[in-house]
């Protein structure tokens, strides 16, 4: 059964009350990356399988990202039941379950005056269908003036249900128009998910990727 963000019917009711955990999880990320605070709301029996990985890259290279691993770095967690292949820059994941998974963006401007269009992100699983895109994430960037934003950021967030061995990517994408004058801010794009269940509701089958 592929992996997929619940959208379903049936199941609602069950499938609301994943997305409220999985919403509180987010929203205390989004308060300060890398605090671990927001767990304390989750059952003791679902608390554990956690990742937050901080994006190595600066200059905005098509392709697959590369991402920090290492939990003694600032920002970066990695606990049992989920490892980072460096070989693949993939996210994996040995436990199965619901995920709450969520992308962070976030680009600066280096060269004043220079650089618009947008820049992409683009979660994919593997094994799955090729060019599917489980979360995707766009940023419109400001046009060069003396009053343009010189940074921009976005968030997006779902449910998955991820079987054991399933592998995370994060594509990047880039307007012509916007590099050199735009890269990743350090530190500040991020990769991360979090388990809310380790069993699908019953009744509820998966969707397509939305």
């Amino acid at each position: 059964m592929p992996c997929n963000i619940y959208t379903t019917r049936q199941g609602e009711r069950r499938a609301e009350g994943l997305r409220r955990r999985g919403a509180a999880l987010f929203r205390g990320l989004r308060s300060g990356w890398g605090t671990l605070h927001s767990l304390s709301a989750f059952p003791p029996q679902d608390v554990g399988v956690f990742a937050q990985l901080v994006a190595r890259d600066a200059l905005l290279t098509e392709g697959l990202l590369h991402w920090y691993s290492d939990p003694g770095l600032k920002g970066v967690f990695l606990t049992p039941g989920l490892s980072y292949d460096e070989h693949t820059q993939e996210l994996v994941v040995s436990e199965a379950g619901i995920y709450y998974v969520f992308l962070h963006l976030e680009l600066q401007r280096v060269v004043a005056g220079a650089g618009s269009g947008s820049v992409s992100i683009a979660l994919h699983l593997q094994p799955l269908g090729r060019g599917v895109a489980a979360l995707a994430l766009t940023l419109d960037l400001p046009s060069p003036s003396s009053e343009a934003r010189d940074s921009a950021a976005g968030f997006r967030g779902g449910l998955l249900h991820l079987r054991t061995g399933q592998r995370l990517g994060v594509h990047l994408r880039a307007a012509a128009g916007v590099h050199p004058a735009w890269q990743l801010a350090q530190g500040a794009t991020v990769l991360g998910l979090y388990r809310v269940a380790t069993k699908v509701p019953a009744g509820l089958p998966s969707g397509q990727p939305s």
